[in-house]
């Protein structure tokens, strides 16, 4: 049989242990701090991501309401002429 470890091997091996622990507890505690300083970076880039595509998206609603407005005002000028061009037509050969 094997003999039992004395008390000093033993002490030995329960430091040994708690420095282990302690270890393990402090990269714990780093592992945390990256995280947390990951998902900050994270979040900061979301937010720039994000008001950019505002900016884009208000800059395109512009454009889209710019564009509908010039096309209503060729729609009514476009009518106009037509308007203009049957009553042209009516006085001349009516």
């Amino acid at each position: 049989m094997g003999d039992a470890p004395d008390i000093h091997e033993l002490a030995r091996q329960v430091a040994v242990l708690e420095e282990r622990m302690k270890t393990m507890h402090a990269e714990n505690e780093t592992l945390k701090a990256d995280l947390a300083a990951t998902l900050s970076g994270m979040r900061a880039e979301m937010a720039q991501r994000d008001a950019a595509r505002s900016e884009r998206d208000a800059a395109r609603w512009e454009r889209d309401a710019a564009r509908s407005e010039r096309d209503a005002t060729a729609r009514w000028r476009q009518t106009a002429i037509l308007i203009a061009a049957i009553g042209i037509g009516f006085t001349v050969y009516g």
